[in-house]
């Protein structure tokens, strides 16, 4: 059953993420959408449902949840949507 709301778009580039501890990690976005991000979860020891923010190129950081982990990638769910321009921006610095 697919549990995806949005078009999800290659991404290449990093993102920043910051523990409710102050404690910061670089992983790479593999896809992005509107409501999330899939990240490559190698370099990382996290749990689902722990509260994270996450900054995107360009953009400030913004509240977010780790839904998900799973054979080496993980899944975040953003507290508020992107904005559709946000997201085609984002999807173009892939291509």
């Amino acid at each position: 059953m697919e549990r995806r709301k949005n078009d999800r778009f290659a991404a290449s580039y990093n993102a920043e993420v910051r523990y409710r501890s102050g404690r910061k990690l670089e992983l790479p976005v593999l896809d992005i959408s509107l409501g999330g991000c899939m990240v490559d979860a190698r370099a990382w020891s996290i749990r689902p449902g722990e509260q994270l923010s996450i900054k995107l190129p360009g953009l400030g950081y913004q509240p977010a949840e780790l839904v998900w982990i799973e054979d080496e990638r993980a899944g975040i769910v953003f507290e508020e949507p992107l904005y559709e321009p946000t997201l085609e921006h984002l999807s173009r610095l892939a291509a």
